[in-house]
């Protein structure tokens, strides 16, 4: 039996939280009774405040996710492994709307594995997601519709949507139109949606899309966006992103339509393997920042190194356009770049008849994209013993006196933290 002291505990315990629960505060107190409470040996185990509902199980997690309309606010107590939990456990959610906010403090969701789901989310509406860790997501959409994929969330949509302090590893995502590493589209119902979007790293991660229609494109943290406004930094993206279409491919937006406005400031993207713009198509579209840009865009502090991979399907036509650019592969000239650098790039650019050839004399002035006349001194040839710890500091010091990024010495960059 459990001592009178014991019961006294919970008892003040229980009425501490019902008071925050019910209208005092957001404030949540979780705690647990262990042991052997019958002969009244228990352990009581204080637990803590979270500013949220605390979500402890997959199943309550589950529940949160699929649950249309959702506004609250909630925390993740625990680390969450989805090993053994696939639909129809998981409800699908590729049309249920969060408009809620979840604080992942500090923890990982591991080894989701879902087939034709949109994503962990369906669609995010003026949604606030932070401090959240994604290792091992698997999403895979197959159906031949419209729907738009991305690890974290298929679509984002109205007012005030926060994503940040976002990691992503050891994942992919696959999808028959759009897709992102953290959001498919973004694009509201009407008007013009906005969102901040920081500290977000994406690694070790894959990427695919395909939709006939260069306009659109897939990326490696926004496939597409539209009439948004969308504010990103502290970006790091090494990925593989691949479009089997026309549709462009961007190594942190894939395209950008009319009506959107969008700044990025310290990023660095790493195809570490290669961006891939497959078409059958005359023209094909890769950029280090964005793919297609048909609204607005403005870039500081960035840096691309890697490959950039254009290939062309047509094994008879030695007439088209591999249009790449270290920030933009086409479309509208950012508003505004400065300390655009790349480093160590190859671009491959060829049809499937090995014998078809390029011409490759502007190669150089087609890489940089809307400036043919960007200066040849900020092309670093290779990263290895030239990209130290002390020429990033001379050079980016607007991300080396950042507490959020360090020096990386094996692939010479400078990394968002983990």
């Amino acid at each position: 039996m459990i001592s009178k002291t014991k019961k006294h505990i919970i008892l003040i315990l229980l009425v501490i939280n019902m008071l925050f629960s019910t209208g005092m505060s957001f404030a949540y107190w979780a705690s647990s009774l262990s042991g052997n409470q019958n002969v009244g040996d228990g352990t009581l185990t204080l637990g803590d405040w979270y500013d949220g509902i605390p979500i402890f199980t997959t199943d309550e997690f589950i529940q949160v996710i699929t649950t249309p309309n959702n506004s609250n606010t909630y925390v993740l107590a625990r680390d969450l492994d989805f090993q053994n939990i696939t639909p129809p456990e998981w409800t699908q959610t590729k049309d249920i709307v969060f408009l809620g906010s979840l604080d992942g403090n500090g923890k990982t969701i591991s080894n989701v594995n879902l087939t034709d789901y949109r994503g962990i989310f369906g669609i995010l509406e003026g949604a606030t997601i932070r401090n959240l860790t994604l290792d091992g997501i698997t999403i895979n959409y197959t159906l031949a519709d419209n729907y738009t994929v991305g690890i974290l969330a298929g679509r984002m949509q109205g007012t005030g949507n926060v994503i940040e302090n976002i990691r992503i590893r050891n994942s992919s995502v696959t999808n028959t139109i759009l897709a992102g590493g953290v959001i498919g589209f973004a694009s509201p119902l009407s008007g013009t949606g906005t969102a901040t979007m920081s500290n977000i790293k994406v690694q070790n991660t894959t990427i695919t899309g395909a939709f006939a229609n260069a306009a659109y494109g897939s990326g490696g943290v926004i496939g597409t966006v539209n009439a948004f406004n969308i504010t990103m930094s502290d970006i790091y993206v090494e990925a593989t992103i691949t479009s089997n279409a026309i549709s462009s491919v961007g190594g942190i937006i894939g395209a950008s339509l009319a009506g959107s406005t969008i700044s990025v400031s310290r990023a660095v993207v790493f195809a570490n393997s290669r961006f891939r713009a497959w078409s059958s198509d005359t023209n094909v579209f890769v950029g280090g920042v964005i793919g297609r840009n048909q609204g607005s865009i403005s870039i500081t502090d960035f840096m691309l190194t890697g490959q950039i991979d254009g290939f062309v399907t047509n094994p008879n036509n030695n007439n088209y356009t591999m249009r790449a650019g270290v920030t933009v592969g086409v479309g509208n000239a950012p508003t505004s770049q400065s300390n655009i650098r790349s480093a160590q790039i190859t671009l491959y650019r060829r049809a499937s008849n090995p014998a078809v050839l390029v011409n490759s004399a502007t190669l150089y002035n087609k890489m940089t994209g809307q400036k043919p006349t960007y200066s040849t001194s900020v092309y670093i040839v290779s990263r290895s013993n030239t990209m130290t710890n002390a020429w990033w500091t001379t050079n980016y010091s607007n991300i080396t006196n950042s507490s959020l990024w360090s020096y990386n010495a094996t692939s010479d960059l400078y990394e968002l933290n983990n």
